[in-house]
């Protein structure tokens, strides 16, 4: 958040702000297979925890997108 006074506004202040969520977009991967003897040895198959968004999960898809919001406020 950034706040600016305003002139010739006795207590006139401007506030603009960011807000990002899911940034680097990073998913959290599950234990890798430990078994020396499988196909699958070394393959992750699954994520630890499953995506969330901001938004629900009305995206449609298995992976929550990035989403920026962006916030301007005046006080007087």
């Amino acid at each position: 958040m950034k706040s600016t006074n305003i002139h010739h506004w006795e207590n006139g202040v401007f506030i603009v702000g960011l807000q990002f969520f899911n940034l680097f977009n990073h998913p959290n991967f599950g234990i890798p297979d430990n078994a020396t003897s499988d196909v699958g040895f070394g393959r992750i198959f699954y994520q630890d925890q499953s995506p969330s968004s901001v938004l629900g999960s009305g995206l449609g898809a298995n992976v929550s997108g990035r989403t920026i919001q962006v916030k301007a406020q005046l006080r007087f």
